[in-house]
């Protein structure tokens, strides 16, 4: 494993204890042997401006700088210093966020940082803090986050894409999680690579000692859902698969991420649909273990053919039965994922997974999860890291 190294980490995520994501995995394993500083987004002057109205003043001096984990920190810049897209306002407050981070790197003792990317609008700091090295890791199609029915949609597509070419193009690496994006970034940096997500193994395949009292109270079979509730999933097949099977529990744990508020109403209205909402990531292996079934629900979209699901390996390692939809992602574990694409076929395969039942089966999803850990991730991303500083 990478030894030795100063790394900043720049994550899209609102904060350090939000959704465990791939950066999260990845990170607290590097920092046994590294330091490591989390940079959460830098916030927007709109919203400082709005929180100040309802709140204050006192919300200019809002910042985060903690140590959650043995060679890790937690950062996020002032709110006194929004990114803002108008000169000179900008370029004062970009100086300011400059000059605080670096004062962060010093105290840490963190000189020539490997400066690590998770989005393609989070490197305004490429070239400002002294870095031998840039990485930029993709992790989905982000220009496929503009939906067709906003409002300028194709040209937040082209500004998305026109970002991420740039800092790709800067980078001295690029990781990709999805074979898909490996072929559509590849033209922009030459050192680009394919790596899957991963599973904290121990974690997820460890049955609970008792489970959680809301699933527990929620009589089987439960068929479950775990992760974020937006718009990569087939609404339509869930209520479908509701309606069709009343004497199946269809449960779903996470947040509601959805752009259109009223996206969840016709699930509410379903009486064997659980919203139970977002649980905290030691608690997510029991809720995965209370299911029957776990399902992989995805619409196909642009957006699905570029992912490459933390929960599919997590479900692998409870050994519980999978059902997916046909997303590129599950493709190549055809032998320990069932794959159906419309309502009728998706619901005979989650029966099917019910009559199965079987140890040998179980055992045969724990294994191949079990070659997909994120301690191998990390020492293939530090291989080619270590090769790449030699």
């Amino acid at each position: 494993m990478l030894s030795g190294k100063n790394i900043v980490c720049f994550s899209p995520d609102p904060s350090w204890d939000h959704l465990w994501r791939n950066r999260h995995q990845i990170m607290t394993r590097l920092a046994r042997r590294n330091k490591v500083l989390f940079v959460e987004p830098t916030p927007y002057l709109r919203p400082v401006l709005q929180t100040m109205r309802t709140e204050g003043l006192r919300t200019l001096g809002r910042s985060t700088f903690y140590n959650p984990l043995p060679n890790l920190w937690v950062y996020r810049s002032p709110n006194r210093y929004p990114i803002s897209g108008k000169a000179p306002l900008s370029h004062i407050t970009f100086a300011l966020r400059k000059r605080r981070l670096r004062r962060i790197l010093a105290q840490l003792k963190m000189t020539d940082p490997i400066l690590w990317v998770f989005r393609y609008d989070l490197g305004e700091m490429i070239g400002h803090l002294d870095e031998k090295l840039v990485i930029y890791h993709a992790v989905d199609e982000y220009a496929a986050y503009a939906l067709p029915n906003q409002q300028d949609a194709e040209a937040r597509r082209r500004s998305i894409q026109q970002m991420e070419q740039a800092i790709m193009r800067r980078a001295d690496l690029v990781f990709v999680t999805a074979a898909t994006l490996l072929e559509s970034k590849r033209p922009y940096n030459e050192n680009i690579f394919h790596i899957p997500n991963g599973v904290d193994y121990e974690h997820f395949a460890t049955p609970p000692g008792r489970l959680p009292a809301d699933v527990d109270a929620i009589p089987g079979p439960r068929i479950g859902y775990a992760g974020a509730i937006n718009e990569k999933l087939d609404l339509a097949l869930l209520a479908a698969i509701a309606r069709h099977r009343p004497d199946w529990q269809l449960i779903l744990v996470g947040p509601p991420l959805f752009k259109d508020p009223d996206a969840l109403k016709p699930l509410q209205a379903l009486p064997n649909i659980h919203l139970l909402g977002r649980k905290a990531v030691d608690d997510l292996p029991a809720y995965m273990h209370a299911c029957d079934v776990c399902l992989l629900p995805y619409a196909h979209s642009r957006w699905t053919e570029n992912i490459n699901p933390l929960k599919l390996y997590e479900y692998l390692a409870t050994g519980r039965p999978v059902v997916a939809t046909g997303i590129p992602a599950v493709q190549d574990f055809r032998e320990v994922v069932r794959i159906a694409d419309n309502e009728t076929a998706f619901i005979r395969a989650i029966q099917q997974a019910l009559d199965e039942d079987a140890p040998a089966a179980a055992a045969r999803r724990q294994a191949v999860a079990r070659q997909n850990t994120w301690e191998h991730r990390v020492e293939t991303l530090s291989a080619i890291i270590q090769s790449h500083l030699c």
